[in-house]
């Protein structure tokens, strides 16, 4: 006697099917994880690249002087600004940002006096 085929799945094809599935799901979770990961701490370096231009436009402008302790700065931020001697009569100015997570970012400029005039006397006293 013969035995009509049947159709449908077994129990452990659909098991596997189960199993496959969620291996590549959790693989996309994965990669969403990373991305969000990777997002927040290039926002963390914008923003520290954003607050060192920052006080680097306003030490042009004659506005920021040197700190000796970090400034704070929202979000955990910390800033310091240096000035010291350089070659040839150079100034170099430097904008130390200290991140949350313990990194810095650095940005110097050079810096070179030129003469200021009476009518001028508003003016920063270091060309940029």
């Amino acid at each position: 006697m013969m035995l009509a085929s049947r159709r449908g799945l077994t129990l452990l094809e659909v098991m596997v099917a189960l199993v496959v599935l969620t291996l590549v799901g959790l693989s996309y979770l994965e990669l969403f994880d990373q991305g969000h990961r990777v997002a927040t701490r290039t926002r963390r370096w914008t923003d520290a690249i954003t607050y060192a231009q920052d006080a680097m436009e306003t030490a042009k402008l004659g506005g920021v002087l040197p700190t000796e302790a970090p400034e704070r700065l929202p979000g955990g931020f910390r800033r310091r600004i240096t000035r010291r001697p350089w070659q040839g009569g150079y100034t170099l100015v430097t904008v130390t940002v200290f991140l949350p997570d313990g990194s810095r970012f650095d940005l110097d400029r050079l810096t070179r006096p030129r003469p200021v005039s009476d009518a001028d006397s508003t003016q920063s006293a270091e060309e940029w």
